[in-house]
């Protein structure tokens, strides 16, 4: 409802002054300078948006006069230029001659008051984002000539964050009123606000104001600010440490299922990774060149399904050819997968090249904004959202179905379960595909926050096997609480330390923690189980 209040008062506010701007405009020929800047002032207040893209050709000492009218001449070619409508932008005739036309008079103070009339008219864009940008434009000039319309801004805009912005931006205007209570009422209003934004005006006024209850209101929103963004620190960092401990328990899980039910140790999981990102990069390299513009949202979803699928197929070809030779032997396994991870980082480098990159769709670009100041990028909740999926999925999947039951009775007996009838082989095939394919997907969610390069598996191969192993080798819920334990450790600790310092206290933790417990948070199961 609101909207189309905004929409509609928009509207009826171009249509009362669409009759005005054509008497106006002829105005800016006038000798006196101060006549022009009133135009201008009377432009910004008109409410009429189409006078927007004329006044930003004005600035560039576009506008003319021609035969008693403004027109817009862009460009002046072998001394003529063709008139167009100052409104609308059609040409009204054929290319004339530069002597025909008069330059309208500007000069830097009617640049400058053209700007602000570009500002204030686009408080009343049908665009929020426009309005947003403007709003804020206009709180920071803190112009006591915008404070009535940023008040209506306030109580009527359709969107959060407009009325946000226009209502800090009226208290920011109220500091400088010559009224003690309305500064000390519009200190009140910034700390209600949480306005960072506002935090060193509210310092200079500390400095300044010679009032001592505007002083106290001051003080008191600078510390309601300070703890506001003080918690929003926190929780950035939390949200931080979630997601990029969502991706270590997505490798995790895969890792989990080939190292700690199958016993390999598999030194080209993060090649499964890489193979992913680069599963995704084709994905989209495909939908821009063969398909629609429109069906572009659509790509991610299909690229994190063919970054499973590609790493799946790669792992299962690895098993197929290499590790099916080497069970019960995992130092074996170890120097063979080391092997074939650097031949995959060749492979891809030769194909691809050092560096690419891809682009997030249009959905997963901005944030939400549960709180003043706190933003969750969608790309990183996207990445949360798919590793509950990735858990929920491996679960029902070793947990409630056959092929589960399959892959337990396997793992932790294969004699037994071979006796029964169960083709182990391709058991052991589809169980490293699995895990194969979920580095993969961690590999596709990683494109979101981060650029692609051959060796890029390098650096969670480490991090998931410390997640495998603090949680307990072959568990999920070991996974789980490790993997999030490690990513919520590391950017806990990187605002205190830097980076490798972080992972090096956390290196040292989970060796501490492994001596007091060897078997991790949750004991070992499967075929290592059954070796120890």
């Amino acid at each position: 409802m609101r909207s189309l209040q905004a929409l509609l008062t928009i509207l009826l506010a171009t249509c009362l002054h669409a009759a005005d701007l054509p008497a106006i405009l002829p105005r800016l020929a006038a000798e006196d300078a101060a006549e022009r800047v009133a135009v201008l002032r009377e432009l910004a207040i008109s409410g009429d948006i189409r006078a927007i893209p004329f006044l930003e050709d004005y600035r560039q000492g576009s506008g003319y006069m021609l035969d008693g009218r403004v027109v817009l001449v862009l460009e002046l070619k072998d001394g003529a230029g063709v008139p167009l409508d100052p409104l609308t932008r059609t040409a009204l005739r054929a290319a004339v001659p530069a002597a025909q036309l008069s330059e309208l008079p500007i000069s830097r103070r009617e640049r400058i008051a053209a700007g602000e009339a570009i500002n204030r008219l686009r408080l009343a864009d049908p665009d929020p984002e426009a309005r947003l940008a403007a709003v804020i434009k206009a709180a920071d000039a803190a112009n006591s000539a915008d404070r009535a319309v940023l008040a209506e801004i306030a109580t009527s805009d359709a969107d959060p964050r407009v009325r946000r912005a226009a209502g800090e931006g009226t208290a920011l205007i109220d500091l400088a009123n010559s009224n003690a209570a309305e500064r000390a009422g519009a200190c009140e209003r910034l700390a209600d606000l949480h306005a960072l934004g506002a935090r060193d005006r509210l310092v200079a006024l500390v400095a300044r104001d010679p009032d001592p209850a505007v002083k106290i209101a001051a003080r008191a929103a600078i510390s309601s600010i300070d703890t506001w963004q003080g918690g929003v620190r926190v929780a950035q960092t939390v949200f931080s440490g979630l997601s990029a401990g969502s991706i270590l328990i997505i490798m995790a899980l895969g890792l989990s299922i080939t190292f700690g039910l199958m016993g390999v140790i598999n030194m080209a999981h993060g090649e499964m990774l890489m193979i992913g990102a680069y599963a995704t990069l084709m994905v989209q390299s495909l939908f821009t060149a063969v398909l629609p513009a429109s069906l572009m949202p659509f790509y991610f979803p299909l690229g994190v399904v063919a970054a499973f699928a590609a790493a799946g197929a790669v792992g299962w070809l690895i098993e197929l050819t290499v590790i099916r030779h080497l069970y019960g032997r995992p130092l074996e396994t170890l120097l063979a997968t080391w092997g074939i991870s650097y031949l995959l980082i060749q492979t891809v480098r030769t194909i691809f090249g050092d560096n690419r990159a891809v682009t997030a769709p249009d959905w997963l670009v901005g944030g939400w904004e549960p709180a003043t100041g706190l933003v969750l990028p969608w790309n990183r909740l996207f990445i949360i959202v798919l590793t509950i999926l990735s858990i929920v999925g491996v679960w029902l999947l070793l947990s409630k179905t056959r092929l589960g039951l399959l892959v337990r009775a396997t793992t932790q007996s294969r004699r037994t379960a071979a006796s029964l009838g169960v083709n182990t082989r391709a058991i052991d095939g589809a169980t490293f595909a699995l895990g194969s394919g979920l580095a993969g997907a961690a590999g596709a969610a990683l494109t979101l926050i981060g650029g692609l390069k051959p060796d890029m598996g390098q650096e969670f191969i480490i991090d998931s096997f410390l997640v495998v192993a603090a949680g307990g080798v072959g568990s999920l819920a070991g996974v789980i609480w490790a993997g999030l334990g490690l990513g919520m450790a590391n950017k806990l600790l990187e605002p205190f330390t830097q980076a490798v310092w972080a992972k090096v206290i956390v290196l040292a933790a989970i060796v501490l923690f492994l001596q007091w417990r060897p078997s991790g948070l949750f004991p070992a199961k499967g075929r290592l189980a059954d070796a120890s």
